[in-house]
């Protein structure tokens, strides 16, 4: 499911903070701090890494060509959203 971001509108709170629920709902979130209503917020870029970022822990040169061909190409993509 997405995670949204809210943002309390009590002026004297603004507390932001995350929630998770589905596309299809339309939920009432309160504040967690003050519980006062709350206003959905547009996200920020989010960066997304492929997993080949992450350290690779095996040798790549034990996989078959076409795979190998996949992470070097994988290697160097950086996915935005």
């Amino acid at each position: 499911m997405p995670r949204y971001e809210h943002q309390c509108i009590l002026h004297k709170c603004y507390f932001e903070f995350e929630v998770t629920y589905s596309i299809h709902d339309d939920p009432l979130i309160k504040c967690p701090k003050c519980q006062s209503d709350t206003k959905r917020l547009i996200s920020k870029n989010v960066r997304f890494e492929t997993p080949i970022d992450v350290d690779w822990e095996k040798d790549p040169s034990d996989l078959s060509e076409k795979s190998f061909k996949s992470y070097q190409k994988a290697k160097k993509l950086k996915y935005r959203w």
